[in-house]
């Protein structure tokens, strides 16, 4: 039922993870900066206007800003998460082996309280602003 893994194939296994997850991450960044400087573009000159509903373009901005922060906040913790389960696994390799245990090593994976509070937080705050942006968009096209 179990398949016997060795402490080398759990290392490279989330060293592997981890490598992909940092190129992730840089690529994130790059992609967050892109989009920052486009949407500066874009909101800027007759979009942003004196109409009478720019208050709601104008509160996009920090919940954008909220959703980027919070995006980066759980991507820093997806990369670090490999490191964090290799060092679990390889303790618990290491009391397994001191008990003398042949029972397969567990490892469960899942999100911590806090990740999913961000996770949650990135996806709410951009699709408020996107809303919001959107809104925006109709009513500075109906005036």
């Amino acid at each position: 039922m179990y398949q016997s893994v060795t402490p080398f194939e759990i290392r490279k296994k989330y060293l592997d993870q981890h490598f992909e997850q940092y190129v992730a991450f840089t690529r994130l960044i790059l992609s967050l900066a892109t989009g920052s400087f486009s949407l500066l573009a874009a909101l800027s000159g007759n979009f942003l206007s004196s109409s009478q509903y720019v208050g709601l373009a104008k509160s996009a901005f920090p919940l954008l800003l909220v959703s980027m922060l919070a995006g980066i906040f759980v991507q820093h913790r997806i990369v670090l998460r490999p490191q964090q389960d290799l060092a679990r696994a390889e303790k618990l390799l290491q009391d397994a082996e001191a008990s003398g245990s042949t029972d397969p090593v567990i490892l469960r994976r899942t999100p911590s309280l806090l990740e999913r509070a961000f996770f949650n937080a990135q996806v709410i705050t951009f699709l408020l602003a996107f809303v919001l942006l959107v809104f925006y968009g109709v009513a500075w096209q109906a005036t």
